[in-house]
């Protein structure tokens, strides 16, 4: 079965939207994906919904729940080595739980990981391109 980590991006956009990322949001809650994710992603997906400056605002108690809803989904890795490889941290955070979580894909909408293309065997698509390449039934 296929090994993923959704970047938070993907995730919020899943949670607030339908799409492609409600699309394969539903594949993981199907059992069709293994979605792998870190103390790190789910910290940094709270924090994103509570921000002032987004549109969600969620108080910490709601941002909770659909961060534990998140959890319950994922398979949480435990990141033991820390990488810096990208000028930005968050996005070092997501190889590390993909290199260490033994993942076989990478889905986000960060232009600075997309450009990379793959990480260490590890292939980094947008949700639409990874559907399109390996999901042959919607949802």
């Amino acid at each position: 079965m296929m090994r993923v980590v959704i970047d938070t991006n993907v995730l919020i956009s899943a949670t607030f939207w339908t799409g492609s990322p409600k699309r394969l949001l539903n594949h993981v809650r199907q059992g069709r994906i293994v979605f792998l994710t870190s103390d790190f992603i789910l910290e940094e997906l709270k924090t994103v919904l509570v921000r002032e400056d987004k549109p969600f605002k969620l108080t910490e108690q709601e941002a909770r729940t659909v961060v534990d809803a998140i959890g319950e989904l994922a398979e949480k890795v435990n990141v033991r080595h820390r990488l810096t490889v990208c000028k930005h941290e968050a996005d070092n955070r997501i190889l590390e739980c993909a290199a260490q979580g033994n993942a076989d894909y990478i889905i986000t909408g960060d232009s600075h990981l997309l450009e990379m293309k793959s990480f260490g065997g590890i292939q980094i698509f947008t949700v639409a391109d990874f559907l399109n390449t390996f999901i042959s039934d919607s949802v």
